[in-house]
This record gives structure tokens, sequence and C-alpha cells, in this order.
């Protein structure tokens, strides 16, 4: 698959990929609602999953899982299932700048997009945390001590996917 290709390219291709993707995101958002900030939550969610399913990108959940971090569900990312997992970790790279893309056109400022989970090949969503620059730099240095210091020292400060589907949308 081409974003594969891309982010096998190192550091150039992945910022390729994310970047396009923050560039489909801000034209997604844009064609679904051009004033984003004045629909309800409930509603603007359910427009996105909509458009998403429209779009044949899968479909969308979000969850809050802090005052300052949202968790998305992404299942049926085309970029997740054109592989399979022999590629273990973050790899939906384009998926995080496109979601990078709506949320900072959503909210008027940038809006930094992690990938903790990714459901290559599988049944399962990938899973995308996403919050202010700061809140995120934060949150990937949490994990990244977390993830040298071994599965059994995971501290609770070290925002993990929610352990059920979130209910905003289906």
């Amino acid at each position: 698959m081409l974003s594969h290709r891309c982010a096998a390219l190192g550091t150039d291709g992945v910022r390729a990929l994310r970047e396009a993707g923050y560039r489909a995101g801000v034209t997604i958002l844009a064609a679904v609602d051009d004033r984003p900030e004045q629909l309800e939550m409930i509603d603007f969610w359910k427009r996105m999953n909509d458009a998403f399913r429209t779009a044949g990108l899968g479909s969308i959940r979000f969850e809050m899982v802090s005052p300052a971090i949202g968790a998305i569900a992404w299942k049926g990312s085309t970029e997740a299932s054109g592989t399979r997992s022999e590629r273990p970790g973050v790899q939906c790279h384009f998926a995080a700048g496109l979601l990078g893309g709506v949320f900072s056109r959503a909210a008027g400022k940038t809006v930094d997009v992690l990938e903790i989970r990714c459901g290559a090949g599988g049944d399962q969503p990938c899973w995308f945390l996403l919050g202010a620059v700061t809140n995120m730099r934060s949150v990937h240095a949490a994990r990244q001590t977390a993830a040298r210091s071994g599965p059994g020292d995971r501290t609770s400060t070290v925002p993990t996917p929610p352990r059920h589907a979130p209910g905003t949308t289906s």
C-alpha cells in the first residue's frame, strides 16, 4: 500500500503522509459544515461519522479521556485495512494527519493527534488521542517512558484507549 511505502521512507515519508492527511481533513470538515463551532457536540460527531461513512473511510467514535484529551476509535480505516499486523505499532500516519486537520479547523487552533493503537488487518479499531500540542507532548513522553519501563510499570497518568466502545456516535 502506498501509505506504508511512504512511511518506509522514514521521517520525510511520515511527514508527507501527515501533511496530506491534514489537508484532506480540513477539506472534509469544510464539506461537512462551514461553521462547526456552532454545532452541538452530538450533531458534530454524527455529521463527522456520516461523512466518513459516505466517503468510504469507515466510522469514527469519540470519547473524552480527560478534560483535555479526547479519544477517537476509527474502525474500517483503509490505511489500517490495507496491511496486516506484521508491522506492529503506529501505522496510520495519513489518518492521524486527517484527524488533526479536522479537529484543528473545528477548534480554530492546532490540535495534535497521536495514534496509540493500530487495528491493522483486524476487526479492532485504530485508536487516536487528540488534544492541545502541549498536552499531547506530555502524553507522548509518558507513553515512551512507560514503554521503556515495561507493561507492568504503566501508571494511570498514561492515557490508553477506553475499554469499551465510545458511545457518542454509532
